[in-house]
């Protein structure tokens, strides 16, 4: 987390300051004085100081699915329900560096609650240790596996999608790729928020955000480097960064939302639109006065609460 720049300060939402305020005491992922490992832990620590109680009903269970290096981690989140259900296969944010199944618990269970879907969380493996594509593999290999067992996690089949928050958004959105391309297995959504799509960083939002709190345009460069290891301007391949694929059609119907004072806002308008101009069904929301994280600071701020809500109706289309 960054200090609030003055000339954000007036174009803050209710209640973000705050939240800036309290999670920079716990996370900083520009301090060079940090190992990979202590920023891990600092941040799910904050993640979890912005946590609440599960919705009631909520069924969570951890288990392992099958990867090319090994046994994958996932967590099932399942509402009150019988029968099969809709159902989300989710990738955590963190810049494909930090990150856990912990770290995004209150997220996932928050929206099986509200949304009456299923939420499979996955723990992919991190950079740098596991560059691309390692991440996106074991990603692809969940998704796969679940798809062809989804009646053991209670799901039906056809209306399996795949989502996330920031990096995981790019894996999801570079898994939809692979399964258009691949003949499979069929997806019923994509659902991206606040997605890192590209590696163009001469966007305007990119340079209007630069220094954003939350989030600036020097992280996600950096990231971008951790996680590829090359510069943001030689990534070539669509499945690190899927806004370089020539062509969106076939891709399933899409759940879009991003945030005003976010570097990242024009890759998930750019995604939309391009979406829909290839003729696939994309929902856009955008949040006002909102930043890159905001979903942690809803209980705080009512703008990052409509922002989820948001989101939460988007995923509903998997419980129809």
């Amino acid at each position: 987390m960054t200090a609030v720049p003055e000339k954000y300060a007036d174009r803050l939402a209710p209640g973000i300051a705050e939240y800036l305020t309290r999670a920079e005491a716990l996370f900083s992922h520009t301090s060079g004085e940090m190992t990979v490992d202590q920023q891990r832990r600092a941040f799910t620590a904050l993640c979890r100081a912005f946590a609440g109680p599960h919705p009631r009903g909520l069924s969570v269970r951890d288990g392992v699915v099958p990867g090319p290096r090994g046994g994958i981690p996932v967590r099932v989140y399942r509402p009150a329900g019988e029968g099969e259900m809709g159902g989300l296969v989710y990738f955590h944010g963190g810049g494909w560096v930090v990150g856990d199944l912990d770290s995004h618990d209150d997220h996932c269970a928050w929206m099986a609650g509200n949304a009456g879907v299923a939420i499979i969380a996955v723990d992919y493996p991190l950079a740098p240790e596991h560059r691309h594509p390692v991440p996106f593999e074991a990603c692809d290999a969940a998704v796969r596996h679940i798809a062809a067992h989804a009646g053991d996690y209670g799901v039906d089949p056809a209306r399996l999608g795949v989502g996330g928050d920031s990096a995981g958004a790019a894996l999801a959105a570079a898994v939809t790729l692979k399964a258009r391309d691949a003949g499979g297995p069929p997806l019923a959504l994509q659902l991206l928020i606040y997605p890192t799509l590209g590696c163009d960083l001469s966007l305007s939002s990119f340079v209007e955000n630069a220094d954003a709190p939350g989030l600036g345009t020097g992280d996600i460069a950096a990231y971008l480097r951790l996680y590829t290891g090359r510069e943001p301007e030689d990534i070539s391949d669509p499945l690190a960064a899927p806004l370089l694929a020539a062509e969106l059609a076939g891709l399933p119907p899409a759940m879009i939302a991003a945030c005003e004072l976010d570097p990242l806002r024009d890759e998930a308008a750019a995604w939309h639109h391009r979406l829909r101009e290839a003729g696939v069904a994309s929902r856009y929301y955008l949040g006002q006065g909102l930043i890159h994280g905001c979903m942690r600071a809803r209980r705080l701020s009512p703008a990052a609460m409509r922002f989820f809500e948001a989101i939460c109706a988007g995923l509903s289309d998997l419980g129809e």
